[in-house]
């Protein structure tokens, strides 16, 4: 297994990645399936071992359930996969954003000597009980000389590293805007049903008020950005409702009639003592006619950056746990929360 305690930090480019990087894939959902094939075309990494808890997954082989991954067959836990993939140094973990339910998941790769990419979105800036769980994650992945790093797009990128990042180019940011809107008819089904799609309007707003669905880690962005600024924010404000629809619509192979829910609007904000703020705003609806990302930055100079058409953040969330393989294994051991110069790899 890895052991990244003599490594020093070092972030390489796409030639220098020409060992065997094993990989064990913990969640096959359809993120977790989108890897394991990722996976399959990424030079330099191979499938060696799996765990999914699904029973009808279990005893299968990666091939079978994924099309991809050849004949590993997948296990139910994570001290079974270690004997399968006794080589392995990295682990795609893919299998939930709430550490209350899988910080054992996470602290048993990490047991087992594996570098760890995890999609957990509280990972990013934990506070309260995910934060003291998260440095239980972070002493356990130094004690294993093992490196924890939380990827993706929202939280992860979009919405809190690319815009701290990007206020490097400016003097004295006093205000920070950030938008998203995404279209969900572009999405995995998986995404539509977390964000309503075609329910009953009246239950989408009572599961919001339980938080029983939409997105999760907007407010952890909301304090990235300002650990990231320096700025001693207040009270994080956070607001969700659902986005009913006024006329029928089919889109998606998905049927929304009047009154039923089209998706969710989701805005977090926050201001510290002097008056600078950051908001946050995130609508992921099937309506959308075209998707777009915007960052705006009050500073001297202004900015204002735009992806026409959105990041499509299911492939991007993929992309970047497969390239935060080219740098975990050389990172100091512990949680990563950082983002280094991560080189696309090579397909």
């Amino acid at each position: 297994m890895a052991d990244n305690s003599s490594r020093g930090y070092e972030v390489v480019g796409n030639s220098s990645l020409v060992e065997s990087v094993g990989i064990v894939h913990f969640g096959l959902g359809e993120i977790g399936i989108a890897l394991v094939r990722a996976t399959g075309k990424a030079t330099g990494l191979r499938s060696v071992a799996a765990v999914e808890v699904r029973p009808e997954c279990v005893g299968r082989t990666l091939e079978e359930v994924c099309s991809a991954g050849g004949d590993v067959v997948i296990q139910p836990t994570i001290d079974e996969a270690s004997r399968e993939g006794g080589n392995a140094d990295v682990a795609f973990h893919a299998a939930g954003s709430y550490l209350e339910v899988i910080d054992s998941q996470i602290s048993g790769l990490l047991k087992a000597g594996l570098n760890v990419v995890t999609t957990a979105e509280e990972l990013i800036c934990p506070q309260g009980a995910p934060a003291e769980r998260a440095a239980r994650l972070h002493a356990e992945a130094q004690a294993n000389g093992v490196t924890l790093f939380p990827a993706g797009v929202n939280p992860g990128f979009l919405m809190d590293r690319l815009p701290a990042y990007v206020t490097s180019m400016t003097f004295g940011p006093r205000r920070i805007t950030v938008r998203r809107l995404v279209n969900l008819a572009e999405r995995r089904q998986a995404l539509r049903r977390k964000m309503g799609v075609g329910d009953d309007a009246r239950s989408v707003g009572r599961r919001l008020e339980r938080r029983d669905m939409g997105h999760v880690g907007l407010v952890e962005s909301v304090r990235y950005l300002a650990t990231a600024l320096g700025w001693r924010i207040g009270e994080i404000d956070e607001t969700l409702s659902p986005i009913v629809a006024e006329g029928r619509l089919e889109r998606a192979g998905e049927t929304v009639e009047v009154g039923e829910v089209l998706g969710i609007e989701h805005k977090a904000g926050a201001t510290d003592d002097s008056g600078r703020s950051i908001t946050l705003e995130l609508a992921m609806r099937i309506d959308v006619e075209e998707a777009i990302d915007e960052i705006e930055i009050d500073a001297d100079p202004p900015l204002k950056l735009r992806i026409c058409g959105g990041l499509n953040g299911d492939k991007a969330t993929v992309a970047s746990v497969v390239n935060a393989a080219r740098f975990i294994r050389s990172a100091p051991p512990g949680l990563l929360r950082e983002l280094p110069a991560p080189f696309a790899n090579v397909y």
